[in-house]
């Protein structure tokens, strides 16, 4: 098995854990994050620096792969470039919970997280870093570009186009023949039956208030 690091030790890393124990498919030989004290402990493995330290991580450790464990999609894209700076050499593994349902024609790109009772359906395209969570489901033929996301409980239609680094959030509803713009969120429980531009912030049931953001504003919690 490849032993592997996990970047950013939160809530969402300890659930990619538990996909990870569940497959058992990888080593976990610890954390790196760039906020939390050296050495601390998280669902029993260790911090063990942070991106300064990863080369010698690497060497140390025989480290062929990363996990990239970061919600936010523009911070999650953030750390890869970073990442892929320090260690062009490091693989972006994908992890998808065994339960998750899956067509056979699927294209599942790198660094790719795909939580529990998660469904993709046919000829469906997933870009590489994205975030599938907790029973979302992506319809046949749609598309999610690099770094975008679906929350927990997001139903995507059928041919619908979910843009770079875009994410919907909590329980959203989006009909078909659909596109999402780029670095966009559709907030918790909205129902999208129109298409949405670029840097935008659009929610209600049906959407009826859209305004601008910036691809660093800030979305989850």
């Amino acid at each position: 098995m490849k032993n592997i690091l996990i970047y950013g030790a939160s809530g969402h890393a300890k659930m990619i854990i538990d996909i990870i124990h569940k497959k058992n498919n990888y080593t976990i030989k610890g954390f790196i994050d760039s906020f939390k004290p050296k050495n601390e402990m998280i669902s029993g493995y260790k911090i063990l620096g942070n991106l300064e330290q990863l080369s010698s991580i690497i060497e140390a450790l025989n480290i062929e792969g990363i996990v990239i464990a970061v919600g936010d999609n523009f911070t999650r894209q953030s750390a890869y470039y970073k990442i892929r700076e320090i260690a062009p050499q490091l693989q972006f593994v994908s992890i998808i919970h065994p339960n998750a349902v899956i067509a056979n024609d699927v294209i599942i790109e790198e660094g790719t997280v795909i939580m529990a009772n998660a469904v993709i359906n046919a000829n469906a395209k997933v870009g590489k870093l994205t975030i599938l969570n907790t029973a979302s489901s992506l319809g046949h033929d749609s598309k999610m570009a690099d770094f975008s996301s679906l929350a927990s409980g997001v139903t995507i239609a059928g041919n619908v186009q979910i843009g770079f680094c875009s994410a919907i959030c909590l329980g959203a509803l989006v009909i078909q023949q659909i596109t999402i713009g780029d670095n966009t969120v559709v907030g918790a429980g909205s129902l999208v039956l129109k298409s949405i531009g670029n840097l935008k912030q659009a929610f209600g049931s049906p959407i009826n208030t859209v305004k601008g953001r910036a691809v660093d504003s800030k979305y989850l919690g």
